[in-house]
């Protein structure tokens, strides 16, 4: 195949939609009425402050517990092990979480009943609390797998990771203790691997839609939820006045990312003779790391706990620790209306395994080089908020009449899945050994049986990796789904979120896990089967 039919399945499917949407996103919202209104708009700026605070402290206390973790563990027996840790808390979605964190510090949830007691739930004001820290605490949980997933990648990376362990001997050599090593040599390193991680794990915070609703604020809301509001309204001046929210809070998150940016680097030239000075005994924070990792696996595993428990629980008054009794009724609902989980896990499938295709064609067919355009537009569509992709695909859609059918919901989950795909797969499939290839030619296997017999079974695990985690991203949309279904489908996600809102606490459960067990399933059966057939 030429180069061009390598690249025009990926320009066409993906990468013409998202520039089209972002530029359909400016041009509404560059309406001088609808800015008018969203200056005037009352929430507006106790919102955005909300929204910059949210960000801001879920991503700082992320980054924070990642780096104490990595500095604790790294060249223990646990450094190995870790990959598989932070994928069980990678493949669990946001939402599910969300509401099961929400089920363990609510007045009547378990940590109350374990801690507090009494006949009547305390008076706790935890889940939608106005400063916004239940939602703070749920997404810095969320984000340390990620983190540290990368982190774990960077560290563990060839020929970088062997300059980085000469670095660190010769550093041992001159006195240096572990944690003195860590923090003047590993640590600045790392932290420059980190910067585009930090980048979406900051936006998204910020810019969060689903999470907010069921455990941010109300009074105020985040922008996010505001913008929300306006871009389901029918009134065609409300929708455009969400548009240049959209744009407003792009603009103020890119603002705080550049002033982010200078203050690092000034920063950096400050300590850089501290970092320079002589040796230090310094040692490694591993009780911390300890510590931290242990409460973060229990938060998930409770989290999960509750959830299942709460799926069989028709009632469950406090202060009672077991359940008095269980069924499967909300199970039943979900079987007997299961079109939204069929058509979640259609799309999350499709997009997945389309997304690996797309990528794949892209670097059989493409120079290395002309690889930067491509990771290029992956990390602005992850970096840019998400609300402002879905607001451009709404309008591009609507006016292409593909909004509310099949194939705009496939195109507007490709985006941000297609964009995890690249990042994930790009550094092991440009990393494979060309020599491989050259042998199998020589030996006339080339073509697609070439890369049957011999690429696929040695790049399957980071194949099997990107496809599970597009499926998680996949299964987790809940701005694009919602914007482009327009009331003719509904998915999971948009399920689980209306019935946070209500009092059914058991079907919320079961709508939660039934996001969060294909996810778990699917990486754990990339775990499985990407392992080496010989050890």
């Amino acid at each position: 195949m030429t180069k061009w039919g390598g690249a025009l399945p990926l320009a066409l499917l993906w990468g013409l939609p998202l520039v089209l949407s972002l530029g359909s996103c400016i041009a509404g919202g560059a309406d001088p009425e609808a800015w008018r209104d969203l200056l005037a708009h009352p929430q507006l700026w106790p919102a955005l402050t909300l929204s910059l605070f949210i960000g801001l402290a879920s991503s700082l206390a992320a980054l924070v517990c990642t780096l104490i973790i990595t500095a604790g563990l790294r060249g223990t027996q646990w450094w190995n092990r870790l990959p598989g840790m932070a994928a069980a808390g990678l493949a669990l979605p946001h939402l599910a979480f969300a509401i099961g964190f929400g089920f363990l510090v609510m007045p009547s949830g378990l940590i109350a009943r374990l801690l507090v007691g009494g006949v009547q739930p305390p008076h706790w004001i935890t889940a939608q609390d106005p400063l916004g820290l239940t939602l703070t605490a749920a997404l810095a949980l969320k984000e340390i797998p990620f983190l540290l997933t990368v982190s774990w990648m960077a560290l563990s990376r060839g020929d970088w990771a062997k300059a980085l362990d000469g670095q660190c001997r010769a550093a041992r050599s001159l006195g240096h203790g572990a944690g003195s090593v860590w923090l003047r040599i590993v640590q600045p390193q790392l932290l420059a691997q980190l910067r585009w991680p930090l980048v979406i794990v900051f936006v998204y915070g910020a810019t969060v839609v689903d999470m907010a609703q069921v455990l941010g604020p109300t009074q105020p809301p985040t922008l996010a939820l505001v913008i929300w509001h306006d871009l389901n309204n029918v009134d065609l001046a409300v929708n455009q006045r969400g548009l240049a929210g959209t744009l407003l809070l792009t603009l103020v998150l890119a603002t705080v990312l550049g002033i982010a940016h200078v203050t690092s680097r000034l920063a950096g030239r400050g300590l850089r003779p501290r970092l320079a000075a002589g040796p230090s005994g310094l040692g490694v924070p591993r009780s911390l790391a300890a510590l931290i990792s242990a409460m973060a696996i229990v938060v998930f595993a409770a989290a999960l706990l509750v959830l299942l428990l709460m799926s069989m629980v028709p009632r469950w008054p406090y202060p009672a620790l077991v359940p008095p009794a269980f069924d499967s009724a909300a199970w039943t609902t979900l079987l007997n209306a299961s079109a939204p989980l069929w058509l979640s896990l259609g799309l999350a499938a499709g997009t997945s395994l389309s997304a690996v295709l797309l990528a794949v064609l892209w670097f059989e067919t493409q120079h290395e080089t002309r690889d930067r355009w491509l990771i290029g537009l992956a990390l602005l569509a992850l970096a840019v908020p998400q609300l402002a992709v879905a607001g451009g695909q709404y309008r591009l859609f609507l006016t292409l009449g593909a909004q509310g059918t099949l194939a705009g919901l496939f195109l507007a989950h490709l985006v941000p899945v297609l964009a995890y795909v690249v990042i994930v797969l790009a550094g092991p499939y440009r990393g494979f050994d060309t020599r491989f290839t050259k042998v199998s030619h020589a030996l006339g296997i080339a073509g697609l049986t070439g890369w049957l017999r011999l690429k696929m079974p040695l790049l399957k695990a980071p194949l099997l990796t990107a496809g599970a985690v597009g499926l998680t991203v996949s299964i987790l949309q809940f701005v694009p789904a919602q914007l482009m279904a327009a009331g003719r489908w509904s998915t999971l996600p948009m399920e689980a979120v209306t019935l946070s809102s209500g009092g059914d606490r058991a079907l919320t459960a079961v709508f939660a896990l039934a996001l969060a067990l294909p996810p778990l399933v699917v990486f754990a059966a990339a775990f499985r089967l990407g392992r080496p057939r010989w050890p």
